[in-house]
């Protein structure tokens, strides 16, 4: 009789361990659902939510589930945060799943996406325990691939930053002369000074290169003396010196003359030059008084330091002052292009930049750009737009090189070479290093644009459109596309100028996403012309995969 009840209480003892252990068992892979699927990638990551849905008497009371999500790829996994459920016995602060009604819970998933997992499968892992005791759980699978489109996002579509040349095809060429005047006099002698700018005028009469645009003549009187007294001897000066240069028979230049009787401006720079006593006594007059008056009454008050003006400041300002201006006709565009050719070594930073904007080919540009930075690499002009160069070449790895040097001579606040800058950084995905270059390329014409990429990056699809305006680019259609506005995305992509692979593959998703078969062969026909690489992704690009079976659809991306 005892052993019977002994074997009847271990009996039972060893049913509800296995009624508690079974409860626990292979999980299916349609309890669970995953939003979205197929997985998506969005601002460099792919996230979601899973729900699970624990059926009737599966929990058990004193079970505890830990669920890792797992996106499996070739070459590589990433695994998501864990989430912890526990059944109605287990003392703790998980979510509880009830034994008898089951329970549905969810959980969210991330992971930083890397291009292998366009084709990936997406896991369960589980770690489970009933009464402290492991019990195995099989991985199952719950969704499969992600749909990578957000990533066609280029900024290598977009154009980098050309540093503007100075370039002045005619430049000014002025002669300056001083004609002096002893106190109270207007005679006119000549000098030195005054030789040298005739000379250069009859220079520049022989010389078919160069035209006298006109001599400007400004006469004035010192301060001292009176206004009305100065107003004449001004005047006089003004008339003598005139009629001085009309007698030069080797300068007819057009004459702009005029006078100043008191030249207080003068006064006040040359004092502020000078060191004078009681200069700051004699400027603090000046700012004090407007009248012209009594602003010399005191002046003359202060007596030492008038004797100095004087002798050493108001002599300065009884004279004449000539400036000749010669313009001198630059080389013509035909000759420009030529040198830069030949000889580019004959040529300025400014010329040869010029160049590279009236190049006939890209070619000549590049090799134009490539010179001028080699002849004049401490200009950031030079180096920024080398840059740019090896940018749009696609050698990205010389392009930074390029910018280094824009930046370590003087480019490291200039807009065109932040600009670039955040380009290359959008081309790494770097959206945190690229929104802090593009704050500092403020009037460069693309910064919109960049900035519209920028907010594909980060997934503000909708901010994205607003930025592009009317811009039409493969970039611009992408925005409409990822915010579902297929008929705006297709009409963007039918309108870029210079079509390429990545405009038909685009053309391709939206006929895709319509459901229609034929415009997207016909859109992957167009992209296998170009780049059969291209072309071959179809076949794993879940966009595509309602066609991957039909004969159609390979034919096209062959």
């Amino acid at each position: 009789m005892k052993k019977s009840l002994i074997r009847l209480g271990m009996g039972f003892a060893l049913l509800v361990a296995f009624a508690s252990c079974q409860n626990l068992g292979e999980l299916k892979p349609e309890y669970f659902t995953v939003n979205p699927n197929p997985l998506e990638v969005k601002a460099g990551k792919v996230e979601g939510t899973i729900t699970a849905t624990f059926p009737e008497k599966y929990f058990a009371e004193k079970g505890v589930v830990e669920v890792t999500p797992v996106l499996v790829y070739e070459g590589g996994e990433a695994t998501s945060e864990s989430a912890t459920y526990q059944g109605t016995k287990v003392e703790g602060n998980n979510e509880t799943i009830q034994y008898k009604a089951g329970g549905t819970v969810s959980q969210n998933f991330s992971f930083n996406y890397v291009p292998a997992m366009k084709q990936s499968n997406l896991v369960l892992r589980f770690k489970a325990t009933v009464n402290d005791k492991e019990v195995q759980i099989p991985e199952i699978q719950i969704a499969v691939g992600c749909i990578a489109t957000a990533t066609l996002a280029d900024a290598a579509e977009i154009a980098p930053a050309v540093a503007k040349a100075n370039f002045m095809r005619d430049t000014a060429e002025v002669t300056e002369a001083d004609i002096m005047f002893q106190i109270q006099q207007a005679t006119v002698k000549n000098n030195k000074d005054v030789k040298a700018l005739n000379a250069a005028a009859a220079a520049t009469a022989k010389d078919t290169m160069r035209t006298i645009q006109g001599l400007e003549v400004i006469s004035a009187a010192s301060p001292d003396g009176g206004v009305e007294l100065n107003e004449k001897l001004a005047n006089q000066r003004q008339t003598n010196t005139v009629k001085f240069l009309k007698k030069q028979k080797n300068n007819q230049a057009a004459i702009d003359a005029k006078y100043i009787a008191q030249d207080w401006e003068g006064f006040q720079k040359l004092v502020n030059e000078s060191s004078i006593q009681d200069k700051e006594l004699i400027l603090s007059v000046l700012s004090q008084y407007q009248d012209a008056a009594e602003r010399e009454a005191q002046i003359k008050n202060l007596s030492a330091a008038y004797t100095e003006l004087a002798k050493d400041i108001l002599p300065k300002l009884r004279r004449s002052h000539l400036a000749l201006t010669v313009i001198k006709a630059g080389k013509t565009d035909a000759q420009i292009l030529e040198m830069a050719k030949a000889n580019p070594d004959t040529l300025n930073v400014e010329e040869l930049m010029y160049a590279a904007t009236i190049a006939e080919t890209a070619e000549d540009a590049a090799s134009f750009t490539e010179a001028n930075a080699a002849q004049n690499p401490s200009d950031w002009r030079t180096n920024n737009n080398l840059a740019a160069v090896k940018f749009e070449a696609g050698n990205f790895a010389d392009t930074k090189t390029s910018l280094d040097a824009a930046a370590n001579n003087g480019g490291a606040e200039q807009a065109e070479t932040n600009f670039n800058y955040a380009l290359l950084a959008m081309l790494e995905n770097n959206t945190a290093d690229a929104e802090a270059f593009l704050g500092k390329a403020a009037g460069v014409e693309q910064l919109a644009e960049a900035q519209a990429l920028l907010s594909i990056q980060n997934g503000e699809y909708a901010k994205a459109i607003e930025q592009f305006g009317n811009t039409v680019s493969n970039n611009a259609a992408l925005a409409q596309l990822l915010s579902g506005n297929l008929d705006k995305a297709a009409s963007i992509l039918a309108n870029v100028t210079d079509k390429n692979a990545d405009t038909y593959y685009l053309t391709a998703i939206c006929a895709a996403r319509q459901n229609n078969l034929e415009d997207a062969c016909a859109a992957l026909k167009s992209v296998a012309g170009i780049c059969k690489k291209k072309a071959a992704d179809a076949a794993t690009d879940l966009e595509f995969a309602k066609f991957w079976l039909l004969d159609e659809f390979k034919a096209a991306i062959q």
